[in-house]
């Protein structure tokens, strides 16, 4: 059963639900068959190719959840560079979240160089009850963000009403697998572009919540949101503080990547709870505390994570 924290109090009131808004799953299929799959997506197999690689199914992230006190996830797949592999882990996704309401929402994975086929996709997937497309990855996917493609895309977020969540890396600092180049200047001309998409960048949006100490960044970002998905693996604690006192506490979801391994040192699972100690070790109000480890993900991927088993009582 899952746990209920009563750690963030607000004007009396306790937000009982944490909500870990940047997690993956893998379908039955991709985990029993890896190599299918690696030879079917060439950045599947440059990140998956080795077995110890983790891909996990939902009985293992509702059991994290649970030791963890975790009352929903927020579940994206891969960023698959096939569309026709992103409508079938699609299928399973929103599947696997109809089977989980109460724990379970799911992101789709769309291509955005699929064009119209892409938006046919996005739409089957949010009238599915996804709630919004993510997490893609312009490199790993191929697509720029000024691509008619990715544009289109985009549009058609705003007029669903669903947020994307992008793939971001930081600009510098050491190398590793995966670790992108998309540039942040492409992200602002996006934002200034159509500053009514609401956008999660992932990863602490790869450095962007700097810029906007500049009141035009600022202005044009007001859709823009960060994870702190794996955190650990790339900044020291203090980025908590730090980013939250740049652009408040609203613009902040608690996210884990799992089942991302985030202390390689002390750690052999993958393990929700040290990286829920960590943020609430920052010295956070119970206010900030309680947007970040939940509101913010309630307000930004919609209305459907009311139906977890933890909500704002009195």
């Amino acid at each position: 059963m899952c746990q209920v924290f009563d750690d963030s109090k607000i004007d009396g009131r306790i937000f009982a639900m944490i909500i870990d808004a940047h997690t993956h799953l893998f379908s039955p299929d991709v985990i029993a068959d890896r190599a299918r799959y690696t030879q079917r997506d060439s950045f599947f197999d440059f990140l998956y190719r080795n077995p110890k690689a983790r891909i996990v199914g939902a009985a293992e992230l509702i059991a994290a959840m649970d030791a963890a006190g975790v009352a929903k996830s927020i579940i994206a797949g891969w960023a698959w560079q096939s569309n026709d592999v992103c409508i079938e882990q699609n299928s399973w996704l929103i599947e696997i979240a109809r089977q989980y309401p109460d724990r379970l929402l799911a992101l789709c994975t769309v291509q955005p160089n699929a064009g119209d086929a892409a938006i046919r996709e996005f739409r089957r997937c949010i009238e599915n009850g996804m709630a919004g497309a993510g997490e893609l990855n312009a490199d790993g996917q191929g697509f720029r963000l000024d691509d008619t493609g990715l544009m289109n895309l985009a549009r058609a977020a705003i007029e669903l009403r669903a947020p994307i969540m992008l793939h971001t890396n930081e600009p510098v600092g050491h190398n590793y697998p995966g670790k992108g180049q998309l540039p942040l200047a492409a992200i602002y001309a996006l934002v200034k572009a159509l500053p009514d998409l609401r956008l999660v960048l992932a990863h602490w949006g790869g450095g962007y919540p700097f810029y906007e100490l500049m009141p035009e960044v600022r202005a044009a970002s007001r859709n823009i949101f960060y994870d702190t998905a794996a955190s650990p693996l790339l900044y020291a604690p203090q980025i908590f503080r730090t980013v939250v006192n740049i652009v408040g506490a609203d613009k902040v979801l608690f996210g884990s990547d799992f089942p991302l391994i985030l202390y390689p040192k002390r750690q052999k699972e993958p393990d929700m709870q040290p990286f829920l100690d960590e943020a609430r070790g920052v010295g956070f109000s119970a206010e900030e505390r309680a947007k970040i480890l939940g509101e913010n993900a309630e307000r930004v991927f919609g209305q459907s994570v009311n139906q977890a088993t933890g909500q704002l009582v009195n």
